[in-house]
């Protein structure tokens, strides 16, 4: 109890009150959701009454998403007002769709990846805004129910905390909207409600399914003495109990009443395997006697993850059961008979039926959420979500680096951090790897092609990545399903640990109750280790009571949940168990140390980071959520586990820790992902603080540093990246009041594009992962703000040759129009850490207003090579350098990239001469062709009138034959011959290409169009520097004027 008052107190400031911290110093730096777009588990999806449209998906670590085109597109609506990322209920008001009630914490629980929630949100506005309504404490709701007339009156089924004993859970009642709750059904501190059904007809009527329920780390408590069904007839004031037909042995249930009939109701009951009483339970008089219809073990087989029975609102004959595997269930003829009902992925927990349309259902499973017109026919898809929850990290040296994790409900999953030659990361850069849902990933950075894979219960396969095929290399092939822990040979958690050695190529390790090696792929296997965990036989019993078993692995205990071998020193080893063992080889095994910091009770050793800098410092990441202590507790050695010290200050309760990482540049530096978001200590964990920047409130289950970036593994939030830890090593809280150039990050040269170049990027997109930026990541802070001060960007080469000038002020002169070049970008000058990303491209070329021109007048790509960044601001500058490097994946030489890099400069300055003549003498045409008209008819300048005429005539030729004027909007070039300036353009933008090489076509062309220009040159500089001031002076001479040659 007095946990879960703190947790109430302090788990707002949290995740709120520190983060104005970071995220307002670093709210220029993004983290990216790179995916993939697979959809991860949901409890609970809804629709919206009188809008086929419109549902809510609520996912189980990825907060609230919504569709308003029938599943098309899905988009967050609770990122920036949850708390928490698990959601269990979600229920719209059918009198007024504006009102949203969300009860947070999945209402499956699952012994992993299943984290808590915290209480009631509420939409008024359909979900744009939210506000917490309190029931902080009840972690997981399971429904909410609203009156059908009045929004304010709602009822909530609080399952209540999934690993220990509270008071917070039952049934809570608000009459006004959720702003005050009254407890009106409670059992013991062990149970807690599964299910609510209201008589959508009679209001006053619920019924309510209270199930007993725990889970152990050993064990899974599914039934007991507080499992009944009840039943309401004041609107869920005061409870009765319905007994009369029903089984007294009683695990999880589910309760629906007809809404085609009053009478009709349906329960769902876990029962006594041995006297086959579990199954569908029906009632034909409103719960007064109950009848079993049917003892299908589809309906009750791993009952505390599925059990949910839902009636059709117009059919009372029609039910439905979710149940696990490929399908759902559906009878027509009261639950006697099941036909099944297959949808976009398995395992399926909730559904929601149209009132006014039955044909038209959403459903929830472990994939996502789908929607159907036609009766289950068909369904919307899931491969639009990125709600994936994903396990342990690994990363190969490919280029880009592809990164490896099991995804839950689903297969491991290969995905590139980039794609290559496009703007998007989509389905083409992932693809799935070896094992199953669970799985560690291990193979040789260097050379992945076989890859080993895990899944539960010891299943190990080696995946060949070219062929597809794989092998099963389990190091004792035993059927564990089924069986006790104590009775098996190697003792395997749902994700045993599988690690490559970074000293001896070719040699893994399986983890189970000890450590297992192979050195030749599995063909053979060794133990490495004795029993490394506490190894409590009274723990590795039964894990299922009182009924239903659930012997596959989840709840296997004493196991070793990591393993880590030291980047510095062969040989050595660390171990850390689930049940709070941290063990220490140095010498590959054949001596073991138990160096498991003194005072640490039992707890799962989820982490442990060995520092890249001193070989006897490591640090471990520890929780014992699965006690119901949500306390972080991270530690760290300095002597090989001799002795600890823990390092969570900073860290409230609530963001129980799963991972510690150091970074590999800058010692000290650490990052530490929680159930609640990410944090980073810059002091070796003296002091933490969160870094949740734009990252979604997901539970973080694994961090890795890569390459200068922080990848993140989220359960419900699929993968994230932070590519910006080159300015994180560079910040000091001292350095926060100077004006500040961050040296960036050197670029690698490739073809890719990135919504994060554009200034203010989310790092997020509606169906695509997305791509790093491509171009200099520059930060520099601002001691004030600017106002009329210009901020200035220099960059230039190693022969200090200027590529670039940009600034924060506008180019009043830029001239916008269709088809025509784009304005330079703008530097930001806010006060504090600014942002901006060069493309490093040379400037853009001018064009010629009005005329659409096909073409692009980008300028070129700057080449590889070492560049000079200054950066002018209030009278002072700031320097750094980067560096631009080739592509590993080009075949080309220095050589090659500086012939393109002289042939596109070259012919971007002729064309800027180009543009600026025809400007030029375009405006001094019209000046003489308004002097012309001030000449009227007069015979005193008939001869000068005419000369003029014969020089406009001239000018216009030469403008007719460099520009098509004609062409003003997209396609009139096909309608129009092309002038000279757009064949010139289209040559530098054949030779401009992603791979830096000039064909000798583009030289042979070049000379064709030089000799061309040559003449047309010629023939403007006569016009501009011969006839034109000649032309001038005579009508200077006449008293007429002047055409000034600079055409102002």
């Amino acid at each position: 109890m007095k946990q879960l008052i703190i947790l109430t107190l302090i788990l707002s400031q949290a995740l709120s009150g520190f983060s104005q911290n970071l995220d307002s110093v670093f709210k220029n730096v993004k983290y990216r959701s790179i995916g993939p777009y697979r959809g991860g588990r949901s409890n609970m999806a809804s629709g919206v009454v009188n809008d086929p449209l419109t549902y809510y998906m609520g996912t189980t670590g990825g907060g609230v998403w919504k569709t308003v085109d029938a599943g098309a597109r899905w988009d967050n609506v609770s990122d920036g007002y949850f708390k928490t990322g698990s959601v269990g209920a979600v229920a719209v008001s059918e009198s007024n769709p504006d009102i949203v009630y969300v009860g947070m914490g999945e209402h499956a629980p699952r012994g992993v990846q299943s984290s808590y929630g915290d209480g009631v949100y509420k939409s008024y506005d359909a979900g744009k805004t939210w506000k917490h309504m309190g029931l902080e404490k009840t972690m997981q709701i399971a429904r909410i129910v609203i009156h059908p007339k009045n929004p304010d009156i709602v009822l909530v089924a609080a399952q209540g905390a999934i690993h220990g004993a509270t008071t917070d859970r039952g049934i809570y009642k608000s009459t006004d909207g959720g702003v005050t709750w009254k407890k009106v059904l409670y059992i013991n501190e062990n149970t807690g409600c599964s299910e609510l059904s209201m008589d959508m007809h009679n209001p006053m009527v619920m019924y309510a399914a209270m199930w007993h329920n725990l889970r152990l780390p050993w064990k899974v408590i599914s039934g007991g003495p507080g499992s009944g069904l009840y039943k309401s007839t004041d609107g869920g004031d005061t409870w009765k109990e319905m007994t009369k037909g029903l089984p007294k042995e009683m695990g999880k249930m589910a309760i629906a009443v007809s809404r085609a009939n009053s009478e009709k109701v349906y329960a769902i009951i876990e029962s006594d395997w041995e006297k086959e009483l579990g199954g569908l339970y029906v009632s034909d008089n409103a719960g007064e006697s109950w009848l079993l219809v049917s003892n299908d073990h589809r309906l009750t087989m791993r009952a505390w993850y599925y059990v949910e029975v839902f009636a059709d609102p117009q059919d009372e004959r029609t039910v439905y059961a979710m149940c696990a595997g490929e399908s759902a269930l559906r009878s027509i003829d009261g639950g006697k008979t099941w036909e099944t009902m297959y949808g976009t992925h398995g395992d399926y927990h909730d559904l929601w039926i149209n009132p006014n349309n039955t044909k038209n259902m959403i459903i929830a499973n472990d994939g996502g959420a789908g929607i159907t017109f036609n009766h289950g026919a068909s369904w919307s898809t899931q491969a639009n979500m990125p709600t994936a929850q994903f396990y342990r990290i690994n990363t190969d040296n490919h280029y880009p680096y592809r990164i490896y994790a099991g995804q839950q409900d689903n297969s491991s999953v290969r995905i590139e951090s980039m794609a290559l030659g496009a703007q998007n990361i989509s389905e083409r850069n992932w693809t799935r790897s070896a094992g199953g849902e669970s799985a560690f990933l291990a193979f040789d950075p260097d050379d992945a092609r076989y890859v080993l894979g895990g899944s539960y219960l010891g299943s190990i396969d080696v995946l060949d990545a070219y062929t597809g095929g794989s092998t099963k290399i389990m190091a004792a092939p035993i059927h564990y399903v089924g069986r006790d822990a104590k009775d098996m040979k190697y003792r395997f958690r749902w994700n045993a640990p599988i690690i490559g050695s970074k000293h001896e190529p070719g040699t893994y390790y399986h983890a189970a109750q000890l450590l297992l090696r192979t050195r030749d792929m599995g063909v053979t296997w060794e133990e490495v280790s004795p029993d490394l965990t506490r190894n409590d036989k009274a723990k590795q019993g039964r894990v299922g009571v009182p009924y239903t078993n659930e012997a596959i692995g989840g709840e296997n205990y004493g196991t070793l949940a990591y393993v880590v071998e030291s980047p510095h020193e062969k040989g050595v080893i660390w171990t850390g168990s689930d049940d709070g063992y941290v063990q220490l080889t140095r010498d590959g095994g054949k001596t073991w140390s138990n160096v498991t910091p003194k005072g640490l009770t039992e707890c799962l050793v989820n982490v442990i980071e060995v520092s890249p800098h001193d070989p006897a410092t490591a640090y471990i990441a520890t929780t014992q959520h699965k006690f119901n202590d949500h306390t972080p507790a991270m530690y760290k050695t300095t002597n090989y586990g001799k002795t600890w010290t823990n390092i969570s200050e900073g860290i409230p309760y609530g963001a129980f820790t799963r991972v510690v990482r150091e970074d590999d540049v800058r010692k000290g530096l650490l990052y530490a992902g929680t159930e609640t978001g990410v944090y980073i200590s810059w002091n070796s964990g003296a002091r933490w603080q969160p870094l949740q920047l734009n990252l979604p409130v997901s539970p973080i289950r694994d961090l890795k540093v890569k390459e200068n970036d922080l990848i993140v593994a989220t359960s419900g939030r699929a993968f994230w990246i932070l590519d910006d830890l080159t300015l994180l090593r560079q910040y000091k809280d001292v350095d926060s009041k100077s004006f500040t150039l961050f040296k960036p990050e050197d670029l690698i040269y490739g073809n890719w594009g990135s919504a994060m170049n554009g200034a203010n990027p989310t790092g997020t997109d509606p169906f695509t992962g997305v791509n790093p930026p491509n171009g200099v990541v520059t930060y520099y802070q601002l001691t004030e703000l600017a106002g009329s001060e210009e901020l200035v960007m220099e960059i230039k080469d190693s022969d200090g040759k200027l590529v670039r000038r940009l600034s924060s002020k506008k180019d009043d002169s830029f001239q916008s129009y269709p088809g025509g070049p784009s304005a330079a970008p703008i530097l930001p000058n806010e006060k504090g850490i600014n942002r901006f990303v060069w493309d490093t491209q040379y400037p853009t070329m001018l064009g010629v207003p009005t005329a659409w021109i096909d073409g692009n007048y980008s300028g070129h790509r700057a080449p590889p090579g070492t560049y000079n960044l200054t950066l002018k601001y209030g009278g002072k500058e700031v320097k750094s350098d980067f560096k631009i490097l080739p592509s590993p994946l080009y075949e080309m030489d220095a050589a090659s990239y500086n012939e393109q890099h002289l042939f596109l400069l070259a012919m971007e300055a002729t064309f800027n001469d180009m543009c600026t003549k025809v400007n030029t003498i375009f405006k001094m045409r019209k000046q003489i062709e308004s002097a012309l008209k001030t000449m009227g008819d007069r015979d005193s300048y008939a001869n000068l009138k005419k000369e003029g005429k014969a020089l406009t005539e001239k000018m216009r030729l030469w403008d007719e034959d460099m520009v098509q004027r004609r062409s003003v909007a997209y396609d009139d070039f096909l309608n129009f011959p092309n002038k000279f300036t757009a064949n010139y353009l289209h040559l530098i933008n054949e030779s401009n290409n992603s791979i830096p090489r000039v064909n000798q076509s583009s030289k042979d062309r070049l000379e064709e169009l030089t000799k061309e220009w040559n003449a047309l040159d010629a023939r403007a500089k006569s016009i501009m520097e011969t006839e034109v001031p000649a032309y001038t002076k005579k009508l200077w001479d006449a008293g007429i004027g002047a055409v000034w040659v600079g055409g102002k």
